[in-house]
């Protein structure tokens, strides 16, 4: 062994032992938590407990608490158990909660009252790094990804299932009520269950036919097709791994620093109808008077978009638009008509005029088309295959023409956005949360508050990555969060 690099003996005393601040180092993660937990006023927050009850049982302090919580997000760890077990062992968290081991049940219920307190506690975190000058940047990028339930999707029944099983279940009782008919009339029957037995299996059908029957009504009333038995606030929702029972988190990322801004978890798992709400909450968020929106093709939605260039929210998302490709490619596109505002008119490469001819039923699309012109134009060939070229135009073409102008004129948006936004998914995903973001809490209030201690941990880490865990505890020290 004398070869070798070797350890003090196991049994050699040491004259002054090392106490746990000696083993931590003065830059490691969980004296940052710990500044971090102490600069916060938890009670103005919404944490229970934040001030001792004057009676009953002590419990643990809050702060104690959601220390744990972090570090066990920032370590991959979120398992109330394997929480506990690490309190038991491992020196970094025994330093950070002075040797406390709260069992896993305390640590569960913890997470399970304050959803709401850690979504304030995500927008505190924000509100701090913007006024310390970490978040000048006016670019944000906006994105949406699926995260999974707790039911799998196993448990999602259709709206018209229901309704076939609401149809055999009156079937049954109608059934066991014929039948309970004939056994009144009889003076004696040996055979087959007593009335009490009929009457309680009756009963059963009765309750689960009623428990069906406001499962339809419920989605029904949602205007939904699906219903998850056992978490029905979660939604069916298409991923790239294919449907699955999810919420959609929608996340507002600083294209400077990659600090997310502002998140939501909502139930629709269209794109498209998250763009205003996003980028009005990210500027409310931000107190920025102009700001620029990157998003993909998802968000395209006229009226949100000019809902947004009204409050100057300049948006770069590409928009959403199916090709020509009658006769072969050989026809004229749709950008060689000219739109006029002043006569709401297209020219077309015949320099003719196309005028307003028609609505659709949602009075969003707009038909464009001169049939007497085309009759006899020399272009025709070239135009259309048809009788006459219809041109359509969306109420809100001029927010698109807007955004698709920004972006020619800055090609490289596009690549900013998916280099902003793809890290902090990969990294809620597979880093913080594990399991390919499946979340361990059911019910959409819950999920919310996972997913907002997992967005505070991505922050914080960031940040510290940013600029650095020594300029971090300064800053903290200096003044409260």
């Amino acid at each position: 062994m004398a070869r070798y690099i070797t350890g003090a003996s196991r049994e050699q005393l040491d004259l002054l032992p090392p106490s746990l601040d000696d083993l931590i180092p003065d830059d490691h993660l969980v004296r940052v938590i710990d500044l971090y937990v102490d600069s916060l006023d938890l009670d103005a927050l919404g944490f229970e407990r934040a001030r001792p009850a004057a009676t009953g049982r002590p419990g643990y302090h809050p702060a104690d608490m959601l220390r744990l919580y972090l570090y066990g997000y920032l370590q991959q760890i979120r398992s109330s158990r394997r929480l506990e077990r690490e309190c038991q062992r491992n020196i970094e968290l025994m330093w950070l909660l002075n040797r406390l081991t709260p069992d896993f049940k305390t640590i569960a219920e913890f997470r399970r009252k304050h959803p709401r307190a850690f979504r304030q506690l995500c927008r505190h975190f924000v509100r701090f790094c913007r006024d310390a000058g970490w978040l000048a940047s006016r670019e944000v990028a906006i994105d949406g990804s699926k995260f999974g339930a707790v039911a799998s999707k196993k448990r999602v029944v259709s709206r018209q299932a229901l309704v076939r099983e609401e149809q055999a279940l009156n079937a049954r009782i109608d059934a066991w009520l014929e039948g309970l008919d004939e056994t009144d009339h009889e003076e004696a029957h040996r055979d087959g269950p007593d009335d009490d037995q009929r009457r309680r299996s009756l009963e059963r059908l009765k309750a689960l036919r009623d428990q069906t029957r406001d499962s339809r009504e419920r989605m029904e009333r949602l205007g939904i097709q699906h219903h998850v038995t056992g978490e029905p606030e979660a939604r069916l929702m298409r991923s790239p791994q294919g449907s699955r029972t999810a919420y959609n988190l929608q996340t507002a990322v600083d294209t400077d620093t990659h600090l997310i801004v502002h998140h939501e978890t909502v139930q629709d798992g269209d794109d498209s109808r998250q763009l205003q709400p996003m980028a009005e909450a990210t500027q409310t968020a931000l107190e920025r008077g102009n700001l620029s929106i990157l998003a993909d093709a998802g968000y395209s939605n006229g009226e949100q978009q000019q809902r947004c260039e009204e409050r100057n929210l300049a948006c770069h998302i590409p928009p959403r638009r199916t090709v020509n490709n009658q006769g072969g490619g050989q026809l004229y596109q749709a950008d060689a008509f000219h739109y006029e505002p002043a006569r709401d008119a297209y020219r077309c490469p015949a320099d003719h005029w196309l005028p307003l001819k028609q609505r659709n039923a949602s009075q969003k699309v707009l038909y464009y088309a001169n049939p007497s012109a085309c009759a006899g134009c020399r272009l025709k060939p070239r135009c259309t295959a048809g009788r006459w070229r219809t041109v359509t135009r969306h109420q809100y073409e001029s927010a698109f023409e807007t955004s698709r102008q920004r972006l020619t004129e800055d090609p490289k948006a596009m690549t900013r956005r998916r280099a902003t936004v793809e890290h902090p998914f990969g990294t809620l995903k597979d880093t913080l949360m594990g399991n390919a973001g499946r979340l361990l809490v059911r019910g959409l209030d819950k999920a919310r508050g996972e997913i907002s201690l997992a967005v505070l941990a991505y922050n914080l880490k960031r940040l510290m990555r940013h600029i650095g865990a020594e300029a971090l505890m300064t800053r903290l020290r200096q003044a409260p969060v």
